[in-house]
């Protein structure tokens, strides 16, 4: 049985944490940025998106170097991630996201989107990215019926 709830990426960054949701496991779409303070506020925040859209997973986005292997950041994330765990019900996976801001910077700019606007919305279509590469995986991966 496929679950119908939703799921929820995060773009975990030093400055910004941006959300996207897919709520019909088809297409993702920007949510929120969640302009970063403390660790403990940070995964407060989250822990209300996930108390209020009910996920069944929040796909993390994870930087991995050119080789495959862990990057700093992408062990910050890690750490991050398991100090949420503790806090929310929904499986937390961990996502590849080379070159995922780049690509969310590239289509704003093709959107023609302002500078300001960019810096607001950068981390949000950057989520939705990394939980669209993630259905779309998913969606191989699922039998389908001939």
């Amino acid at each position: 049985m496929i679950e119908n709830r939703p799921l929820l990426a995060l773009d975990v960054g030093d400055a910004r944490i941006g959300v996207a949701i897919s709520e019909n496991r088809i297409l993702a779409h920007p949510l929120c940025t969640i302009k970063r303070r403390t660790t403990k506020a940070d995964i407060s925040t989250i822990a209300q998106l996930v108390a209020t859209h009910d996920p069944t997973r929040l796909v993390v986005g994870l930087p991995l170097r050119w080789d495959g292997q862990i990057s700093i950041q992408g062990q910050k994330i890690r750490d991050f991630a398991t100090q949420l765990a503790k806090l929310v019900p929904a499986e937390i996976v961990f996502w590849d996201e080379r070159l995922t801001t780049v690509e969310a910077e590239r289509l704003m700019i093709a959107n023609k989107t302002r500078r300001k606007k960019k810096k607001q919305k950068v981390d949000q279509i950057a989520a939705a990215l990394i939980l669209e590469d993630y259905i779309e995986q998913f969606q191989l991966d699922t039998p389908t019926i001939d």
